[in-house]
């Protein structure tokens, strides 16, 4: 619920860890402090990182006796243990009087790093001096404050580590600008309520009569109870895109988005290879199962059948498995291997919204590698073919493919037939629901012909 700090700083040497919070909050914004703790490893609490945007390392944690590798494996074995997927892009900053090290460092953690943990990396790597901006003088009444005089410089130097350059700047000044976004989206929520009503005795119930109102008002007052928080975000999101899209912004804001964004008509920004085009339209388009909740009833979402055979397919659709996949998806046996059968949830927005009662429709697809949509070579009339998309959990691109005249509508009460395996985000889902609705309803007319 709580957003965690951006910024952790992990030194050995807890005297050391108070000049660089006090810098951060003179800066305007909240840095954790976590003192090295060898014996009992409590540093290697992830829950101190799940927000970390800057992590402030001394270089020498594990003590001044060792070679230079063993110190840094320990930093190493640090961003291994405390570094997750969802921890999101972060720069690295050392505590050292030898920046000199840094190119060694950098071939390390190259080097040393295991394969499927790349998202540990840093996206640069700095160094930052104790002894140019700290008192480290133990028996000085000033030990572990920032040096007279050097307050401003200090600061200035921890905001470059995030600005110097743009390509990284952008994405930090993107997120800054989502929050600042959601703060003025609950400003807005809270003005809603009358002066007179702001009293602390008051405010649970009146936050509760503009939630109830504006959901209420979006939905209909009979959907919202099915999901109060889907409801909230179905009716608060377009306010927050509007927010982030129209925001002012500062000239040196928009400089560093221009300095940023550079190659846009070079063949450096053109992507040919089929698993970069692939993971680029994932991101766009689909949702995976690994970061996000999805059930059979989501809008959008992708399914697998639990059981596909003969007993299935004959019921639903009147064919074997063989010939749905020849007959309906004109696929070769010969070229199968990469085939798998998959249902998308359609229909209107409004009744997944309001979660209206009734049959959900389904349509039946394939799933089809790249290099088997190739072999094939074949086109309908009827389908719907999806980007090129490929995931972490795929051994190669594929494309999602629906038939159009294949539709079952099912009860909730029996689509455990069925596991979720990605969703289709909203832009792709209305392009492939206005082509099934345009399906379903194309009008057609007796026409006679002159001979040609």
């Amino acid at each position: 619920m709580l957003t965690p700090p951006r910024f952790v700083v992990l030194d050995d040497k807890p005297d050391h860890l108070t000049p660089i919070i006090e810098a951060f909050t003179s800066i305007g914004t909240s840095c954790i402090g976590v003192p090295y703790d060898d014996e009992n490893n409590n540093h290697l609490t992830t829950d101190y990182y799940r927000g970390v945007r800057g992590l402030f390392i001394d270089l020498n944690l594990s003590g001044g006796s060792l070679g230079k590798n063993q110190h840094y494996g320990v930093i190493v074995n640090i961003l291994e243990t405390v570094i997750t997927k969802n921890n999101g892009p972060f720069v690295l900053v050392l505590w050292t009087e030898n920046p000199q090290e840094l190119p060694d460092l950098e071939t390390y953690l190259e080097e040393s790093i295991q394969e499927g943990y790349e998202y540990c990396k840093p996206l640069s790597l700095s160094a930052l001096s104790k002894t140019k901006y700290i008192n480290t003088s133990k028996n000085h009444p000033d030990f572990g404050k920032i040096l007279p005089g050097k307050e401003t410089e200090f600061k200035q130097v921890i905001k470059e580590f995030f600005t110097d350059t743009p390509q990284i700047a952008t994405l930090f000044d993107w997120e800054s600008k989502v929050l600042e976004a959601v703060n003025q989206t609950l400003i807005e929520l809270i003005t809603l309520i009358p002066k007179e009503k702001r009293t602390f005795n008051d405010y649970a119930d009146e936050i509760d009569k503009v939630l109830s109102c504006i959901t209420g008002a979006t939905l209909g007052n009979g959907h919202v109870e099915k999901d109060p928080r889907q409801a909230f975000n179905v009716t608060i999101a377009p306010i927050l895109i509007d927010k982030i899209l129209n925001n002012k912004n500062t000239y040196e804001d928009n400089l560093i988005w221009k300095d940023a964004i550079t190659k846009v008509n070079s063949d450096d920004s053109k992507i040919r290879d089929p698993n970069s085009i692939g993971r680029y339209n994932k991101m766009l388009h689909l949702a995976v199962t690994d970061h996000e909740n999805m059930t059979p009833l989501d809008w959008g979402s992708v399914l697998t059948p639990i059981y596909w055979g003969n007993e299935m397919t004959c019921d639903l659709f009147g064919m074997t498995t063989s010939k749905i996949k020849s007959d309906v998806f004109g696929l070769k046996e010969n070229f199968s291997s990469s085939y798998e059968p998959v249902f998308v949830r359609l229909g209107a927005v409004c009744d997944y919204a309001q979660q209206k009662e009734g049959l959900i429709p389904y349509y039946l697809g394939y799933k089809i590698s790249l290099d088997d949509y190739k072999k094939n070579n074949r086109k309908n009339d009827f389908e719907w073919k999806s980007p090129l998309f490929f995931t972490d959990n795929d051994s190669s691109p594929f494309y999602l493919i629906f038939n159009l005249k294949y539709l079952i509508s099912l009860p909730k009460h029996k689509t455990f037939i069925f596991e979720a395996k990605y969703r289709i985000r909203e832009q792709l889902l209305n392009q492939l629901i206005i082509r099934a609705s345009n399906h379903a309803s194309r009008p057609g007319i007796t026409e006679l012909f002159p001979p040609k």
